[in-house]
């Protein structure tokens, strides 16, 4: 199945996707699957990379730029301005909601993680928008196993205090299961819908890991998490997973 069928989007949903591990990707693949059907506005709340130009139609950058957009369907992408690392640079709540007619899907990144796979929150993040009607936590299962350091770990402190694990112990699924349910972990300011993404479940042994994660966030859950997908980004397999 599509990521747009398992997510049961609804035309006018704001899409908020949080975590560490593959949310540019995610809205992406996202953005593509609707591309030919909608009028998909991809965007940040905080900074992401310039993309290449397959991944949208149109491009605008400036808050007053959205008169050039026209009414074909597919990508667009749309900042405040770009920084000198090439990185388009978030709007503003009100900017996004002055402009939610105009889109039938709005995609959000709205969490940063220098490119780690795992991270820690400080109080004034994520920045997830009030008319986000899903939030999505990205989950890599590939972190489970690796070092805790700041070479894998963005927000070091934040991270142990969230988990309670200790810098340089392994990664596990303990740990995992605290960060997804704590009240400043994965799902920390979301909005609407929460729906868990676990990503790069490829091969029998990332499999057999993400059975493992799931038993144990299934035991906790009691209607925290609304929807748990589990599958790979990267070969574009997915599966919903019963709650």
């Amino acid at each position: 199945m599509k990521l747009k069928d398992l997510l049961n989007l609804n035309r006018g949903d704001i899409v908020s996707i949080v975590g560490a591990g593959g949310k540019t990707t995610f809205m992406y693949s996202l953005a593509e699957e609707l591309r030919n059907e909608s009028k998909v506005l991809v965007t940040t709340t905080t900074k992401i990379y310039m993309p290449e130009k397959k991944y949208y139609d149109f491009v605008s950058i400036g808050e007053g730029s959205f008169d050039k957009f026209n009414n074909h369907n597919g990508i667009y992408l749309y900042g405040k301005c770009v920084n000198s690392e090439n990185k388009i640079i978030g709007l503003n709540e009100n900017v996004i909601d002055n402009k939610l007619s105009y889109f039938d899907y709005i995609l959000i990144e709205a969490d940063g993680s220098k490119k780690k796979p795992i991270k820690g929150w400080k109080d004034d993040e994520p920045v997830v928008i009030n008319n986000t009607k899903k939030t999505i936590g990205i989950i890599d299962i590939e972190v489970i196993g690796k070092e805790i350091n700041n070479d894998n770990v963005h927000r070091l402190e934040k991270f142990i205090n969230i988990t309670k694990m200790k810098e340089n112990d392994l990664i596990n699924i303990a740990g995992l299961v605290s960060l997804i349910y704590h009240n400043k972990g994965l799902f920390k300011d979301s909005k609407g819908e929460k729906i868990l993404f676990i990503n790069k479940v490829e091969g029998l042994g990332k499999r057999e890991l993400a059975y493992k994660l799931i038993t144990c966030i299934l035991e906790k859950n009691k209607g925290y998490i609304d929807r748990i997908i589990s599958g790979s980004l990267k070969n574009k397999e997915y599966s919903l997973i019963k709650l």
